[in-house]
């Protein structure tokens, strides 16, 4: 796995999302690493790796194991273990199987799969989290890659932002365009997985994040018996570019209570 790792302390360890890698915290870096040891990683054939999308070895469950062996042979743990969107599944599957190696997890605006009771609202929330890597993938196999890329951000940040972002990120985030090609299964978190966690848990959500986030991230408090979450004023799903002094102060409060 490739990663960076910063300053000096008790291992924090950053899970990137969907389209992204290691270079998802430049916001965080300097702030984290005042108090942490940072490692922000890039998962399996996300950049700097070159993939074509060919491998049968893409998946949440991989990445979860991939993470768990790293954190491992780093000889890191127990670690702050923070994961955002699809990166959140990714550390609630480490918490779930590997609990000796977390410290505490804190999850932002993470689509994790949950027990819940057939409604409106939730089969609401589900479509959002189908609809949209559905499209992107559909797009990428026909050759849209930008246009796959651009939808997906537009859909989950909010109209327009794929065109205010700098080139420089755009073209990150497309350099990581083959991973929208694997269909995914999200596992099942169940309430006893939640209740089972013996750490401290975070959950975060952007206050103009899409509203199935919203609900998971509060529905996910609310079943594994954990503190409701924390609401990133002034940010959509990137919260930590949005508004990275709000972000970096509810997640370094805790880690410094932990």
């Amino acid at each position: 796995m490739a990663y960076q790792d910063h300053g000096a302390g008790v291992p924090l360890v950053l899970v990137h999302g969907a389209f992204c890698d290691y270079r998802l915290w430049p916001c965080q870096l300097e702030a984290f690493s005042k108090q942490h040891q940072v490692l922000n990683v890039s998962l399996r054939h996300y950049f700097p790796e070159v993939w074509n999308g060919a491998d049968n070895d893409f998946s949440l469950a991989q990445h979860a194991d991939d993470l768990s062996v790293f954190i491992e042979q780093m000889a890191l743990g127990p670690v702050h273990l923070l994961g955002h969107s699809r990166g959140g599944i990714v550390a609630v599957e480490v918490a779930k199987k590997r609990p000796d190696l977390i410290r505490t997890l804190v999850v932002a605006d993470s689509s994790v799969r949950l027990e819940l009771p057939e409604t409106e609202e939730n089969r609401t929330a589900l479509a959002f989290r189908f609809k949209r890597a559905a499209e992107a993938r559909q797009r990428v196999a026909t050759g849209d890659v930008e246009g796959a890329v651009a939808g997906f951000m537009n859909d989950v940040s909010g109209p327009g932002r794929w065109e205010s972002m700098p080139v420089e990120r755009r073209n990150g985030y497309l350099q990581n365009a083959s991973t929208a090609l694997i269909v995914e299964t999200v596992p099942l978190t169940t309430d006893d997985d939640l209740r089972k966690f013996s750490f401290s848990v975070l959950l975060l959500v952007g206050e103009n994040s899409p509203p199935p986030f919203g609900l998971l991230m509060a529905e996910m408090g609310k079943r594994g018996n954990f503190r409701p979450p924390v609401i990133i004023p002034n940010a959509s799903h990137g919260m930590f570019r949005d508004n990275p002094e709000a972000f970096n102060k509810a997640v370094l409060d805790f880690t410094a209570a932990h």
